[in-house]
């Protein structure tokens, strides 16, 4: 079998939810009679990462990839997301079916499908309902999250250049065609997740090719300006390289800001306009990555690896993993164990 984690219930189906108030849990709803059920006829880039994410979700639900922040979806029938989530930023690309996402701030609903992407350019609440979807024709889609360091070199890097334009419009999330090149890199991604040599040497080049095509594209409007990424970009990027050398001490804003010579606040604010995180945020998200790679690959116990990564004890790693993770270390490691 291919080591992709069993999905979860499918009442838990979207990334890294946190600890916020939630209407109702997920739940089935009827088939819309204009809801496109019917296998789209699709060019062959997307017919064949459509055909590789449905080999790698065998039932309903989120299928966790072993490379991190990658994940893909399966709904066989309509259903209705009726809880507030908060999504790091990251693109999701539609294979087949349809979606619609209310997301907070925005007045209007989004609504994509095969052959179109949603670029979430920061932490966002998002209600999701899948409209398009039936057991011949299920609803695929495959979502990566974009590491933030990745985002900050891949900006630095085009805004030396001279390849990185002010955006013309400005909006936070968005929705568009996404192009070929996208849709193969994303195929290439999928394909070095399954073998533990390329997960670690070719996956990570296919996701700053991903990054960067996007940032190239008009959907680098919705992740981040080119000014903010000219003035601080390079900071940001010697700062996350500083959290990921000492991920087992605690960290506060106020040092990393001085290692960088920032004060704290502007570094906070510079950090979230230009890696779309804040950094204690993204300190933890480094940080229980590290801890399931400790886990998956060096066998560490779950206590152990949250010593190791920094955290301040076993409940406290419990929480912010299963928040992340939608279940507990433990189970985890055996899901991705047995599959």
């Amino acid at each position: 079998m291919l080591p992709w984690d069993p999905a979860p219930p499918v009442a838990r189906i979207e990334a890294d939810t946190l600890p916020v108030s939630l209407s109702s849990e997920a739940k089935p709803m009827p088939a819309s009679p204009v809801a496109d059920t019917h296998p789209e006829v699709i060019p062959a880039p997307w017919a064949r990462l459509r055909d590789l994410v449905a080999a790698r979700t065998p039932v309903d639900g989120r299928t966790d990839s072993l490379y991190p922040g990658l994940r893909c979806y399966r709904f066989s029938c309509p259903v209705r997301y009726e809880k507030t989530q908060r999504l790091t930023p990251g693109v999701v690309v539609v294979l087949q079916g349809r979606k619609t996402a209310l997301l907070a701030g925005e007045r209007r609903s989004l609504d994509y499908g095969a052959t179109q992407c949603l670029v979430l350019g920061a932490e966002v609440a998002c209600l999701g309902t899948v409209v398009g979807a039936s057991a011949e024709a299920p609803y695929l889609a495959i979502h990566l999250d974009l590491p933030p360091e990745v985002l900050v070199k891949s900006f630095v890097a085009l805004a030396e250049s001279g390849t990185l334009a002010e955006p013309t419009r400005v909006t936070e999330n968005f929705t568009a065609a996404v192009g070929p090149e996208v849709v193969e890199a994303f195929a290439r991604l999928l394909l070095a997740a399954d073998d533990p040599v390329d997960r670690r040497t070719l996956a990570p080049l296919a996701v700053e090719e991903i990054v960067l095509r996007l940032l190239r594209s008009e959907a680098a409007a919705a992740i981040r300006s080119a000014g903010a990424v000219t003035k601080s970009g390079a900071r940001i990027q010697a700062a996350i390289a500083f959290m990921r050398r000492h991920l087992g001490r605690p960290l506060s804003v106020a040092e990393i800001a001085g290692h960088v010579h920032m004060s704290p606040s502007h570094f906070a604010h510079s950090f979230r306009e230009v890696a779309g995180v804040t950094p204690m945020r993204c300190i933890r998200d480094l940080r229980l990555e590290e801890a399931r790679v400790l886990m998956l690959g060096a066998g560490l116990r779950p206590g152990d690896a949250a010593a190791r990564v920094g955290f301040e004890s076993a409940a406290h790693f419990n929480r912010a993993f299963r928040r992340r993770f939608e279940t507990t270390p433990a189970e985890y490691v055996r899901r991705v164990q047995s599959s």
